[in-house]
C-alpha cells in the first residue's frame, strides 16, 4: 500500500481524489469505479464490494454509516442518545472503539459520524436517536470520546452535520434546512462540540450538512459555502471536510446536481456524490467545473492535500481485529444502563404483575416496496416484546393496532379497553430519513388520548421525541433505539430492574 504524493498527480487525478463516489449502480458503473482506482483517480467510496480491496494500491477511503455502530457487526450497540442517557464518556469511547474494530476488520476505514448536532428542538427528529443529547456540554464530551474511540483504531471520522441540524425541524433529505443564528451564536453553541473535539480528540474529519445560515451566507448552504466552512478553519481545524450526500433532495431541488458539484468543490475537500447517478457523471461534473474556471488548481491542491493526509492516517493498525466476550457484553450493558423512566404522581416504575392490564402494541408499518413490488414490514422486535409481556404479566392481555388505524380498528381497540382499568401503550419508533417526521400519527395519538384516563404507563422502544405530544402518564419508560433492552425494559415495569438513565433531551410535553 503506497501513499499518494500530491506532486505526482495530474489535475485529472487530483479532481478524482476530491470525489467520494457511492456503491456501483450496475456492472458498468463498477468497472468505471475500478478504473478510477487503478488510475489513482478516486479519493473514496461509500460501500464495499469484493474487487475493491484487491484493486486499490493506495489507502483509498472506504466509508460506512456507523451512527449506531457498524451496521454489519455482531455487537448489539445502542444509539448515541442512549449513551447520552448514561452520560458516560467511557461508554462513548467504547461505542467508537467497538464500531471501529468491527469496521476495520471488514476493510472500512472511514465512519460517517459521530453526530455532533445538539438536540435543541424536540420536533427536530431528523437526527433523532442519533444525537447524544440536548446540551452542548454533553454532546461535546461524549462526541469527543467517541472520536477518540474510532481514531485509536485507525479510523477517520466525519463529525456531522456541520454546522448543526439541532435547531430546525426540517428533514434535509426532503427540504432545505435554515438556522436563525448569527456567527457569534453559531460559535458559542453549534460549533462548541467541534471546537472541543479539535482540542481534546484531534478531530480528523467533518461532514458538512446542507444547512443554510442566512446571517452568514444568504445564498448558499454550508456544503456549498466557503463563508461557512471557513469558520471551521478559523477555529483551528485542518482536517478533512466532505459534503453530506448530494442525493438529498433538499439541496438538489434548489441548485441542480451539476451546480452542486461545482459549488461544493470551492467549499470542501471531498464531494459525496448521489447514489442515484453513476460515478462517471459525478466525476465529469467536477472535471467540467475545473475546465470552466469554477474552481482553481490551487483550491484543488489544498483539498487533495487534506484527502491524502486522511488516507495516510488510515494506515494506522488497529489494536485488535476481533471483539471479545467482554466487549460484546459491554454493548449490552450500555443498552441496559441507558433505560430511562419519567414518573408523574407515582413513586415506582412497577405495576402489579398479577394485575389485569391491557397492553396496546403499536405494530410496525407495512408497505409495498417501490422497487420489488413486494409487501414488507418495518423492523421491530414486537414478537419478543409480546412474549415477554405474556411471561411477566400472565393475567393481562394484548391488543395490536398499527400507526395508521382506520375507523373500525380504532373503535374495536377502544371498546376492548372498557374491560380494563389499567392500560399500557407500547410503541416502537425508529429514526428514519425521507419521512419528514418520526412523530406519532394523528390517528395513533388520538387513540392514546382516548384512553389517557386509564393509562398506567407508556413504553417507548426507539426514538423518544414523539413523547412530547403524549398525554400525561404515571410512567414513561424509554428503551432507546437498537441495542438489546426489551427484557430489561419490561423488568423495569415489573420492578425487577431499575431505570438508571436520565433523559438527555428536553421534551416540551
Amino acid at each position: 500500500m503506497k501513499p499518494l504524493n500530491l506532486a505526482d498527480l495530474t489535475i485529472e487525478q487530483k479532481i478524482g481524489q476530491m470525489l467520494l463516489c457511492r456503491r456501483p449502480l450496475n456492472d458498468e458503473d463498477k468497472e468505471y469505479i475500478l478504473e478510477l482506482i487503478r488510475n489513482r483517480s478516486l479519493g473514496g467510496i461509500h460501500g464495499m464490494f469484493p474487487e475493491l480491496l484487491e484493486t486499490a494500491d493506495y489507502p483509498l477511503l472506504i466509508c460506512e454509516n456507523m451512527e449506531s455502530g457498524f451496521p454489519k457487526g455482531e455487537a448489539e450497540l445502542t444509539c448515541p442518545l442512549a449513551i447520552g442517557a448514561t452520560g458516560s464518556e467511557e461508554y462513548a469511547y467504547e461505542f467508537g472503539r467497538i464500531s471501529a474494530i468491527e469496521a476495520k476488520a471488514k476493510g472500512y476505514n472511514v465512519v460517517f459520524g459521530p453526530i455532533f448536532d445538539i438536540a435543541l428542538n424536540p420536533a427536530a427528529f431528523c437526527g433523532g436517536s442519533l444525537r447524544f443529547g440536548g446540551n452542548k456540554e454533553l454532546v461535546s464530551r461524549l462526541g469527543a470520546a467517541a472520536v477518540r474511540g474510532y481514531q485509536d483504531q485507525g479510523m477517520i471520522v466525519t463529525a456531522k452535520h456541520y454546522p448543526g441540524f439541532g435547531e430546525s425541524a426540517i428533514d434535509s433529505h426532503l427540504e432545505m434546512v435554515y438556522l436563525k443564528c448569527d456567527k457569534k451564536l453559531l460559535l458559542e453553541r453549534e460549533l462548541e462540540p467541534y471546537r472541543y473535539a479539535i482540542e481534546h480528540a484531534d478531530l480528523s474529519g467533518v461532514m458538512v450538512g446542507h444547512i443554510t445560515v442566512p446571517k452568514i451566507d444568504d445564498k448558499y448552504p454550508a456544503s456549498l459555502s466557503p463563508k461557512i466552512t471557513n469558520i471551521l478553519r478559523e477555529i483551528g481545524f485542518d482536517g478533512l471536510t466532505m459534503t453530506d450526500s448530494l442525493a438529498m433532495l433538499g439541496i438538489t431541488n434548489y441548485y441542480g446536481l451539476e451546480e452542486c458539484h461545482a459549488l461544493a468543490m470551492t467549499a470542501v475537500d471531498m464531494v459525496m456524490a448521489s447514489y442515484r447517478v453513476p460515478a462517471k457523471m459525478a466525476y465529469e461534473f467536477m472535471l467540467n467545473a475545473y475546465r470552466k474556471g469554477r474552481v482553481t488548481e490551487e483550491q484543488i491542491d489544498e483539498a487533495v492535500r487534506r484527502v491524502i493526509a486522511a488516507q495516510n492516517k488510515t494506515l494506522k493498525k488497529p489494536e485488535t481485529t476481533k471483539l471479545t466476550h467482554k466487549e460484546m457484553n459491554l454493548a449490552k450493558e450500555i443498552s441496559r444502563d441507558s433505560i430511562t423512566a419519567l414518573l408523574d404522581g407515582v413513586d415506582s416504575t412497577a405495576i402489579p404483575t398479577d394485575g389485569r392490564h391491557l397492553f396496546i402494541l403499536e405494530t410496525p408499518n407495512v408497505f409495498k416496496h417501490p422497487e420489488t413490488g413486494y409487501m414488507e414490514e418495518e423492523k421491530s422486535n414486537l414478537n419478543k416484546i409480546e412474549n415477554l409481556i405474556k411471561e411477566k404479566f400472565p393475567n393481562s392481555d394484548t391488543a395490536k393496532i398499527n400507526k395508521f388505524p382506520n375507523t373500525s380498528q380504532m373503535e374495536q381497540t377502544i371498546t376492548k379497553t372498557m374491560n380494563y382499568n389499567s392500560i399500557i401503550i407500547v410503541t416502537y419508533n425508529r429514526t428514519s430519513g425521507y419521512t419528514g417526521s418520526a412523530d406519532a400519527t394523528r390517528r395513533f395519538l388520538a387513540l392514546i388520548n382516548a384512553v389517557a384516563h386509564k393509562l398506567s404507563a407508556i413504553i417507548i422502544f426507539g426514538n423518544p421525541f414523539p413523547a412530547r405530544e403524549y398525554p400525561r402518564t404515571p410512567r414513561l419508560i424509554i428503551g432507546y433505539e437498537n441495542g438489546s433492552c426489551e427484557e430489561e425494559v419490561i423488568n423495569v415495569l415489573t420492578g425487577e430492574s431499575i431505570a438508571k438513565g436520565k433523559l438527555p433531551i428536553d421534551l416540551v410535553r
